[in-house]
């Protein structure tokens, strides 16, 4: 299942399912290497994609990198899990420029002033 937000926007958002049966074969980089071209040809006003997952899914985590997504976000304890517990979410997004190149743009991490 792919689900879609914010399309009216310069940077929708999109959520993927893949159910535990059909998972580990490759389907997850297809539909999101798939979604962001479809997304970035057929609306030219967007400038970005954005995409979330749970810090323990790893594999998610890697078919987004390997898609040309960059981290750029780290929410400590907002993602609530099935078992009660509060996981770690992270955030990732491509750039137009950066699909349309093939290179991801490092996000600037240092850019906290010191105390």
């Amino acid at each position: 299942m792919i689900r879609l937000q914010d399309l009216a926007d310069e940077g929708p958002v999109f959520d993927l399912r893949i159910r535990a049966a059909h998972r580990g074969r490759g389907l997850g980089g297809r539909a999101v290497r798939r979604l962001t071209g479809h997304l970035f040809t057929e609306l030219p006003g967007i400038t970005r994609i954005e995409g979330t997952t749970r810090q323990d899914s790893l594999a998610m985590r890697a078919v987004l990198r390997g898609a040309g997504f960059a981290k750029e976000a780290h929410y400590r304890r907002a993602w609530p899990g099935r078992d009660g517990r509060l996981y770690d979410s992270v955030g990732y997004a491509i750039l137009r420029s950066d699909w349309e190149t093939g290179e991801v743009t490092p996000v600037a991490w240092g850019d906290e002033p010191r105390p």
